[in-house]
């Protein structure tokens, strides 16, 4: 009983520390923004902390602005299409080509207007990245 219990606090106790070092894309990611790891010293938690800060904005930002390029295109695609299909059913009596092409329209500019503050935190999270790189420059 004492073996296990003293097994499970050890098994505890590690589960909460973390490492202070950087994987190897990490590693060269910090080095493209021209970060050199072995002049900073990682066992100070600020420093370390503020690294991983400069990571997860980076890859905040990346993912803002791929998915905010997709809905753009995507915006364009609907927006696009709904106008062929409203240009195309100018003879239909009973409106359902233009009603579909108006939906299209409509769903093209929402994602249009979902997209725009998509690419203003992209460049905020640049901002707020470039600020914490210039420190350890």
């Amino acid at each position: 009983m004492k073996k296990t219990l003293t097994t499970l606090m050890i098994l505890l106790l590690t589960t909460f520390c973390f490492s202070q070092t950087f994987k190897d894309y990490e590693r060269r990611r910090l080095n493209s923004f021209e970060i050199n790891l072995s002049s900073i010293d990682l066992n100070n938690s600020t420093n370390y902390l503020n690294l991983v800060t400069i990571l997860e904005k980076d890859k905040k930002r990346i993912r803002n602005k791929t998915i905010g390029i997709v809905l753009t295109s995507l915006s364009a695609l609907a927006t696009t299409f709904g106008i062929m299909v409203i240009s195309n059913s100018k003879n239909d009596r009973e409106g359902v080509g233009q009603s579909i092409g108006t939906m299209f329209i409509a769903v093209g500019t929402i994602e249009l207007g979902v997209s725009i503050p998509l690419f203003i935190s992209s460049k905020k999270r640049k901002k707020e990245r470039n600020k914490l790189i210039e420190y350890y420059r």
